[in-house]
């Protein structure tokens, strides 16, 4: 039986938050230095300039997609009792769905070290998801699907005992599915 329940996924190190004030305090170190080139009429200080919004940039990007986001892997059920899979991500009090799909549409779970992820090359026919909430991560897995609306890879940071739960439950997803399609006469 496949029970619904949700994780939490948590940073696996501090690498985002570090990375994040570096760049901030870099980008307030070359905005200074604009400025005081601008006030003696320095040349070139617009290209200062510019590299001190390239860091505000950068800093605010990491931030968005690795230090403010909380990530949530859920197993849950549709209206009609599909198992599906559920990737969620938490900004402040607002909540979005980023991926959900019938755990009978995957076809293979696999773990992955950072260099085998990096080795990796997505088919050209795959779209690519990737929900970490560590920036550059140790380890990850692979989750391969396919519907009838695209095909993708999915990659997701879990832990070991989860991704083994996971599989059992869509084998279980398949065995159902395969029921309902043999007696279903349409």
């Amino acid at each position: 039986m496949i029970h619904e329940f949700t994780v939490h996924a948590k940073q696996g190190n501090n690498k985002a938050k570090i990375t994040f004030w570096v760049l901030l305090a870099l980008s307030a170190v070359d905005f200074t230095a604009y400025l005081l080139m601008r006030r003696f009429e320095v040349e070139k200080s617009g290209l200062v300039g510019v590299v001190a919004l390239a860091l505000i940039v950068a800093a605010v990007t990491i931030y968005t997609k690795y230090v403010s986001p909380d990530f949530y892997y859920e197993i849950t059920h549709d209206t009609e009792g599909t198992a599906l899979f559920v990737v969620s991500q938490m900004i402040g009090k607002r909540k979005t769905t980023l991926c959900r799909i019938a755990l009978y549409e995957i076809v293979k779970i696999e773990r992955e070290s950072r260099a085998e992820r990096m080795a990796h090359k997505t088919p050209y026919s795959y779209r690519k998801y990737v929900y970490f909430p560590t920036m550059l991560p140790e380890a990850s897995y692979r989750l391969t699907t396919r519907s009838r609306y695209e095909q993708a890879e999915i990659l997701i940071e879990i832990t070991d005992e989860l991704a083994e739960t996971l599989r059992a439950y869509v084998g279980e997803a398949k065995a159902i599915e395969a029921e309902k399609d043999a007696s279903d006469p349409y």
